[in-house]
């Protein structure tokens, strides 16, 4: 990969992430660019920064820190080959400029790997042939399978689970449950035989459950029941003499700290085997393990959620760009520019060119209030409206009236829209309507100075009362009209300064006489310039007119 991305292992497989975007979202959430399950990541741990042609990497006051090169930092550059740890010896992401290393996503655990980590189980497990020992290396291997991705399935691993428990504890039977809204539900059972326990078969102690899921703490009766549970209904109508009662705690993207979110519950109608300590650290792996497979699974789950969505934003973006105007306007007497930049995937900017009875050239630039979605919902409603009402005939004042009208009736309150609109014939000769924006620039080529077009009307979409009246304005030769969104003038770079209106006017009064494309190339790059490359809150939408 040619690019700078990030690379990391998850589940014994190399994950590579082009840095593309100005801005890259680490942590837990699933709304995250890059997503970790890991629990001493937080739910928005770090961000990767592009800051013109590197990289900064910010720490977002996570809980367990983040470092570089073993180094914790709240902010630092980045250079190819740095390792960024995101709580502190827990998470290794890789940062590359360039080629690295081959990249598989093929990866498992290698023979070499896979004899150091047996090797290792020999200091923690007794070298007896014991059943207990065998069961302990059974949970072990479910961990290498989990963590280095070997044909993972969630019911073949809560099987293995099951079944070790089973033979450890000498329970009849055993369960997986997973919390929801009402409790505690079934997801997966076996008896003692190792043959499936379907939904209706399920029955468990309740008073068991709800005191393991209040206390966080397992409850182990395997050689009969303590006094204060023996006569529960559910244990006595069920002629209980054993329960093994173990939770499974895992962290959501709504906590910083791991809940209970299952139950691996086991019980007999006769006495289990007695728990020795290891035995009881056998059973709690087995819980991590089946907390590990659930948790893998919301992952999974938020990640095709974030796909889906991501597609959804696409097709928006595709759609919004495809009311634009597809080319601008040739017109004899007239040079025309215009852009429109998003600071999402959809925005509440547009502009257009309308039709209307005796314009050579009638054109719009709104700003909707907000940002993503429900902007570019209500900007598509506006410039729908607008294409209908300037069609009918009407005098400007009159359609810009009905549109207000039309908003305040469909739009929320605390929704509104400020538009520039303007309309000139073959000699230069219009009007404009400003509704609540931020003034349209006029340079004059003959004193090359520019003329401010400031708001006189209201906004749209907030005053059913408002009324709206036009300006009348004259272009010459050579003169240049700037209409702008002020995501321009407000663009911010890192160190909280403004582009501010008076540098984007001397941009205008240097370049206006070069053209409009020319005009439109230095005010990009001059905003590119200014904000180093940090993302930017607000969208910026700029239409240049010149009369020739």
């Amino acid at each position: 990969m040619d690019t700078p991305h990030l690379k990391w292992t998850a589940e014994g497989r190399e994950i590579a992430y082009q840095l593309s975007e100005d801005e890259t979202l680490i942590g837990r959430l699933s709304e995250s660019d890059v997503v970790l399950s890991n629990p001493f990541i937080s739910r928005q741990h770090a961000k990767v920064l592009k800051e013109g042609t590197g990289f900064n990497l910010v720490d977002l006051n996570s809980l367990h820190g983040t470092y570089v090169n073993g180094v914790q930092v709240s902010e630092q550059s980045l250079r190819n080959g740095d390792r960024i740890t995101l709580g502190r010896e827990q998470v290794d992401l890789l940062f590359f400029t360039g080629p690295d290393e081959a990249f598989s996503s093929d990866s498992t655990l290698g023979d070499e790997d896979l004899e150091k980590s047996m090797m290792q189980l020999t200091t923690v497990m007794p070298l007896a042939d014991t059943e207990s020992s065998k069961l302990e290396k059974i949970s072990h291997i479910l961990d290498f399978q989990y963590n280095w991705g070997r044909s993972f399935s969630a019911e073949r691993t809560f099987r293995q689970i099951l079944e070790a428990a089973l033979k450890l504890s000498g329970a009849e039977r055993g369960y997986i449950l997973l919390k929801e809204e009402l409790g505690y539900k079934y997801v997966v059972g076996l008896n003692g035989l190792g043959q499936l326990l379907s939904e209706a078969e399920f029955q468990s102690s309740r008073t068991a459950v709800q005191a393991v899921v209040a206390s966080g703490d397992p409850i182990l009766m395997t050689e009969g029941i303590d006094q204060k549970f023996e006569q529960q209904k559910s244990i006595v109508a069920m002629q209980l003499k054993a329960i093994a009662c173990v939770p499974l705690k895992w962290i959501t993207e709504d906590s910083e700290e791991a809940d209970v979110r299952g139950i691996l519950y086991l019980d007999s109608t006769n006495r289990m085997h007695s728990i020795t300590g290891l035995d009881e650290r056998i059973l709690n792996k087995l819980a991590v393990e089946a907390a590990n497979v659930f948790e893998k699974l919301e992952l999974i789950e938020a990640f095709e959620e974030k796909k889906a969505f991501e597609k959804e934003l696409s097709l928006a973006r595709e759609t919004q760009t495809a009311l634009l105007p597809s080319s601008l306007p040739k017109l004899e007497g007239y040079d025309l520019a215009a852009f429109s930049h998003p600071t999402r995937h959809v925005g509440g900017d547009f502009y257009d060119f309308l039709k209307r009875t005796g314009s050579a050239l009638t054109g719009v630039l709104a700003d909707v209030s907000g940002k993503g979605i429900s902007a570019a919902l209500l900007s598509s409603l506006v410039q729908g409206s607008l294409q209908m009402e300037f069609r009918s005939g009407v005098p400007v004042h009159e359609s810009i009236a009905r549109v207000n009208l039309y908003l305040c009736e469909k739009s929320r309150s605390n929704r509104f829209v400020t538009l520039f609109f303007f309309s000139l014939d073959e000699e230069g000769s219009g009007e404009y309507v400003s509704a609540g924006h931020n003034p349209a620039y006029l340079y004059r080529a003959d004193s090359k100075t520019i003329e401010e077009l400031p708001a006189r009307d209201l906004v749209l979409g907030a005053f059913t009362f408002a009324t709206y009246q036009s300006v009348s304005v004259q272009m010459n030769s050579g003169d240049v009209l700037v209409v702008y969104s002020d995501g321009i003038t407000e663009a911010e770079n890192p160190h909280d300064e403004m582009f501010g209106e008076e540098r984007f006017k001397e941009i205008i009064c240097d370049y206006a006489s070069t053209g409009c494309a020319q005009l439109e190339d230095q005010i990009l790059e001059s905003i590119r310039e200014f904000t180093e490359g940090m993302a930017q809150t607000d969208d910026m939408t700029c239409v240049i007119v010149q009369k020739v």
